[in-house]
């Protein structure tokens, strides 16, 4: 709920406060505490910056923000974007991520070992790099060859 707060200031941001009319109730509350020296409402980004004198504690207007919050929770449950469902990879899917990821880090390894002069190691990677590289022009061998 809180998105930015600083000495003389506080960012509100939730989803629901893109809706005016909800906009517009919590900036009135707002508005109506005794120290607030300005408010900024921004329905397009559901977001409230509220300027505030040194006598306006910022726990003050944290724990109004909770009031306004849990007196609207109706509100405010329907306007969160909902977590999208965890997607399963598809066996082509985690054989590009292996690939990438065996790349990648066969890579990393190769320069590390080489920069450390430890030669053993080195050609060990160098050899799985290869065969990384080996398995990806197999798998995009048509795309290569067209």
């Amino acid at each position: 709920m809180i998105a930015s707060c600083i000495e003389g200031r506080i960012r509100f941001r939730h989803p629901a406060l893109s809706d005016p009319e909800l906009l517009e109730i919590v900036t009135s509350q707002l508005a109506a505490m005794p120290g607030i020296t300005e408010i900024e409402a921004n329905p397009r980004t559901g977001s409230v910056l509220v300027s505030h004198d040194a006598s306006v504690a910022t726990s003050d207007l944290v724990a109004m923000a909770e009031a306004l919050a849990a007196t609207h929770a109706e509100a405010l449950a329907e306007a969160a974007p909902a977590k999208p469902a965890k997607k399963n990879m598809t066996p082509a899917q985690l054989k590009r991520r292996t690939q990438k990821i065996g790349l990648a880090t066969c890579m990393a390894g190769a320069v590390a070992t080489g920069l450390a002069d430890t030669k053993a190691a080195h050609l060990t990677f160098g050899f799985a790099l290869a065969g990384f590289a080996a398995w990806h022009l197999y798998m995009h061998r048509r795309r290569f060859l067209a």
